[in-house]
């Protein structure tokens, strides 16, 4: 099995509810690459879905997004295989580019889920 999600995490309405259902729909042994710059915005992810990408309100600890994406993927029964900085580049029109640096991550199942 093999699934990809690139540059698509932070664009989900429910990113968590996204990355529980690869348990279900990869067999163990199966791998999940995902690419993802972490960029949350309000207008594609309401806030209280944001995976990390924020201070915790209280202690004002940062939550990061890295952390939190191997926190669920690991209980979803995945081990982390590879991680990687990916560089990119959007052209969004003839004179303006987006350059950005994307989080690439490889996850093996381990367990049934």
């Amino acid at each position: 099995d093999g699934v990809l999600l690139s540059n698509l995490l932070c664009r989900l309405p429910d990113p968590q509810a996204c990355l529980e259902a690869l348990a279900g729909i990869v067999n163990p042994g199966g791998v999940v690459v995902m690419v993802t710059p972490f960029s949350w915005l309000e207008q594609f992810t309401p806030r209280q879905n944001w995976l990390g990408g924020y201070y915790e309100s209280n202690a004002k600890v940062p939550i990061k997004s890295k952390d939190e994406l191997q926190r669920i993927m690991e209980a979803a029964g995945f081990e982390l295989i590879h991680e990687e900085q990916v560089p990119l580049i959007i052209r969004e029109h003839q004179r303006k580019f987006q350059y950005i640096i994307s989080e690439a991550t490889g996850w093996r199942k381990l367990t049934e889920g």
